[in-house]
């Protein structure tokens, strides 16, 4: 489901969870006045068009924040912006079942790859993206950007 001003307080429930990463990622804990902007947030040379912002539920409950943006930061990539799972579900297979879907997607709408960027002191989530095929393929200041070239049989 779209995450919108309007059910964005359902959302920051995931980023509540995991305060850890904003952290380690940010320096400080996520706001949901400072979250809020990752609706709108878009890499330069985008349009919205091209962003994929959801909130994924289960049973009634939010499980995580998945955004998207097709076609970036090249023609055929697909770039995952943000994976973030309740906290209280880590560790179940939700952003493993997730990743999935997300390379099974990209493959059947014709992507060569799916990019991202983790920053380089957060182990984890190198070590998550790692197990699901990704390859760092190069660096951006103290961000690493990984790839998963998508197989076609």
């Amino acid at each position: 489901m779209p995450i919108t001003k309007q059910n964005f307080g359902q959302a920051f429930e995931v980023y509540n969870t995991n305060q850890d990463f904003f952290i380690l990622t940010q320096n400080k804990e996520a706001t949901i006045e400072s979250s809020i902007n990752d609706i709108d947030a878009i890499p330069p040379n985008c349009t919205m068009e091209q962003k994929i912002y959801v909130g994924i539920w289960q049973g009634g409950k939010i499980t995580a924040v998945l955004d998207l943006i097709e076609n970036f930061p090249e023609q055929g990539s697909f770039w995952i912006g943000l994976l973030l799972v309740h906290g209280s579900l880590h560790g179940k297979k939700i952003g493993s079942n997730i990743v999935n879907a997300v390379l099974n997607a990209a493959m059947s709408a014709g992507y060569k790859s799916v990019q991202l960027g983790v920053i380089e002191n957060n182990a984890k989530g190198i070590s998550f993206w790692q197990r699901h095929g990704f390859e760092i393929i190069r660096r951006s200041g103290n961000i690493l950007i990984m790839a998963s070239q998508i197989e076609r049989d």
